[in-house]
């Protein structure tokens, strides 16, 4: 029997989670919003500003680390606007230490979902194998062989480092090759699959 691929399901549950945080604090806030004399359009976008910049920051948290810089002001900001949500959401509650602390669990869980989400990307990014082709002869692996053909006039800069730090270690990761470039997971990916097309590696 064939089972579920376990990483989608922990992803499928997480997404549900957060959706469902979301759409909860988000109805709360707009209710926050409407009792602040916020007038109604605005009191829509209202719980945007907070709840959709935690999905900011965690993003941004994410983004950092895979460039091997600091992290610290995404953390900052998504501690600050968690805080700001739980006070807002709490806000709404009746005066029941209950009713207060099932409110506050929302922007909480939102908060716990984008994190694990965020690691779950993690992980998947860094298990991502830049290969380098090999040659068969006669349905045998003679050994890996790099060739080094001329490299062309319209070879970019950062295609260059892509290439340069895959032709030095076949087999690194991903995430490193891009921790040793300085470029996005995103632009290693577009330069390592032009190159394979190219025939550079």
């Amino acid at each position: 029997m064939n089972l579920p691929n376990l990483t989608q399901i922990i992803e499928s549950v997480v997404i549900f989670i957060a959706a469902g945080s979301f759409i909860i604090s988000y109805n709360n806030l707009h209710e926050s919003a409407l009792q602040m004399g916020i007038p109604g359009l605005f009191a829509i976008i209202f719980p945007l500003t907070i709840d959709a910049f935690l999905i900011i920051c965690t993003l941004y948290v994410l983004y950092a680390g895979r460039m091997s810089k600091s992290t610290w002001e995404g953390w900052l900001f998504l501690i600050l606007y968690t805080i700001a949500s739980i006070a807002f959401n709490v806000h709404m509650a009746p005066d029941d230490w209950w009713s207060r602390a099932g409110f506050a669990m929302c922007p909480i869980g939102l908060c716990i979902a984008l994190h694990f989400l965020m690691r779950i990307l993690e992980i998947e990014m860094g298990n991502v194998k830049i290969e380098v082709k090999k040659e068969v002869k006669d349905e045998v692996i003679v050994k890996e062989e790099i060739k080094e053909p001329e490299i062309p006039q319209e070879l970019t800069s950062n295609q260059q480092k892509v290439r340069d730090v895959i032709m030095e270690e076949p087999g690194i990761s991903m995430a490193e090759a891009c921790r040793r470039t300085g470029l996005s997971f995103k632009t290693v990916k577009a330069h390592y699959n032009k190159l394979v097309e190219m025939g550079m590696i």
